[in-house]
């Protein structure tokens, strides 16, 4: 039953937290919020790999789900399998799930999957924006760490740990732009306000 439960979990926190956003972005402003390209800039380089790195993620919980005896494969921590770590992970990336969803409403038309030089986004300061500089990400960070409490394992650990090294060059070129476009109301805002809380 849990296996079922971590697959749908994550199909549907996948489209709540990328294609939900992304449709409602689009449909209202017929901007593709998707703006990573095919260059070999360090920017569309990090769209390039975080792709494949969810990826892991999906194939984990397949594996868990229809061949368990496969998971002995990806390197268990087995001194990490029990209930109340598996109960903590799921608390997590319920609350994270949640946490981002309304980082994204806060965000409105903002809302990008990688930095828009097209077009000049309104900065956001108040709600979440006001407690974190980068909610959605660290809501992301929180996620895959539930992720690897409630499958502990190499794989997940991986996950994990690749994808908050992605997150750290990510949010400082996204801060570089918004220093360009934005100037000294953003550099006000970073004083008051940190990178991740």
């Amino acid at each position: 039953m849990i296996p079922i439960y971590i697959l749908t979990f994550l199909t549907i926190y996948f489209l709540v937290v990328f294609v939900v956003p992304s449709v409602r972005v689009k449909r209202k402003t017929g901007i593709n919020p998707y703006v990573f390209k095919n260059t070999d800039s360090a920017h569309d380089f990090l769209g390039k790999v975080s792709a494949p790195m969810t990826s892991l993620i999906f194939i984990v919980a397949l594996v868990n789900l229809i061949y368990p005896v496969g998971m002995q494969y990806l390197a268990p921590f087995n001194w990490l399998e029990f209930f109340a770590s598996k109960i903590t992970g799921f608390a997590i990336v319920h609350l994270a799930l949640l946490w981002i969803v309304i980082a994204q409403i806060q965000m409105s038309n903002s809302w990008r999957v990688g930095i828009d030089h097209a077009a000049k986004t309104e900065l956001k300061t108040n709600g979440l924006f006001s407690v974190s500089r980068n909610p959605v990400f660290l809501g992301m960070f929180v996620t895959l760490f539930g992720v690897f409490l409630i499958i502990p394992n190499a794989v997940t650990l991986l996950t994990f740990v690749a994808s908050t090294l992605l997150f750290q060059v990510q949010v400082r070129l996204e801060e570089d732009y918004l220093k360009g476009v934005h100037g000294e109301p953003y550099s006000n805002y970073c004083q008051k306000v940190g990178r991740w809380f």
